[in-house]
């Protein structure tokens, strides 16, 4: 390595249109010029060692099961691999959810689902993500009447009491760092508490 660029993630955009699935490219923005690739790093170390996504089964108590029924749950990751972490999490929570790639992509699902039985009414994103990232899709939701009372979980793999606080003043509702099962699913037990105190 013989250079760190900082950027915006204003300035990082997706991937090209028609990039694979199995591309490593999270997003591509311009330094100097120059075209860079962003990559997935958690796709990349997942190619280079690949180990299978671990996810601890957790015993749920009856009252905590049927409240997570209420949560209508969207994820959000530019991350293939992190998002296969959430859905499989979920998944054996017996909750099946709504994926999305990138901020954009979540405000469509949103916005789809708004007004039907299927209405989201917990997004767990992602803060680091090219063009909106977590704080920038927190804050977009939190001025929006229709989305403004979701229930925001925000994650990421820095564990940092600056991310803690960002989220905070973002509007987030809590905020997980390093990712495990078991921590997904206590915030996503309150987030249905929550949700369900509230009539969401």
């Amino acid at each position: 390595m013989s250079k760190i660029v900082h950027c915006l993630t204003t300035d990082i955009r997706p991937p090209p249109y028609g990039s694979s699935s199995k591309s490593f490219i999270t997003g591509v923005t311009q330094v100097d010029g120059v075209l860079v690739q962003v990559l997935d790093i958690e796709k990349v170390i997942h190619g280079i060692a690949p180990a299978q996504i671990v996810v601890q089964s957790t015993e749920l108590a009856k009252e905590d099961a049927e409240m997570l029924s209420k949560a209508r749950i969207l994820v959000v990751d530019d991350s293939q691999v992190a998002l296969q972490q959430s859905i499989i999490t979920l998944r054996n929570l017996g909750i099946e959810c709504h994926t999305a790639r990138s901020a954009k992509e979540a405000i469509d699902v949103l916005l789809d689902l708004q007004g039907t039985d299927r209405q989201i009414n917990v997004v767990v994103s992602d803060i680091e993500m090219s063009e909106m990232d977590g704080y920038a899709l927190t804050r977009t939701l939190r001025d929006t009447p229709d989305f403004s009372d979701l229930y925001i979980l925000l994650h990421t793999s820095l564990d940092s009491a600056m991310n803690s606080e960002k989220s905070q003043i973002a509007g987030a509702n809590a905020v997980l760092t390093k990712f495990s099962s078991p921590e997904l699913t206590k915030c996503l037990i309150e987030a249905a508490r929550t949700v369900v105190a509230q009539g969401l």
